[in-house]
């Protein structure tokens, strides 16, 4: 079962922005897009092991820095080669200014 775990401040992260964050023990993106919608996803690329959150904020995908792969924000797919793995995907709330995380804890 997952567990709701505080992030970020809302206030943190503008719209159309990136943010790294450490939820538990994983490295997160956060991305909030430029049309108000909040996704979390794993922090690092399945091709080269690269920080998204580096990366560029492209509508509902993100793009890695290092070689331009992109993922789906709601799936974690990859839509854009050379990534050809997934990256997990979490769901995000904002409630009173706060983003939470909710992530499955062994």
């Amino acid at each position: 079962m997952g567990r709701q775990i505080e992030a970020a401040a809302a206030g943190e992260i503008p719209l159309d922005s990136l943010k790294r964050v450490t939820v538990g023990e994983r490295e997160i993106c956060i991305a909030h897009t430029a049309t108000d919608e909040w996704f979390a996803i794993d922090d690092v690329c399945s091709h080269e092991w690269s920080s998204l959150s580096d990366g560029l904020l492209r509508g509902d995908t993100v793009e890695c820095p290092q070689h331009s792969s992109r993922f789906s924000l709601r799936t974690g797919e990859p839509a854009l080669p050379p990534a050809e793995e997934p990256v997990a995907t979490f769901p995000v709330t904002v409630e009173n200014g706060v983003v939470y995380v909710t992530i499955d804890e062994p």
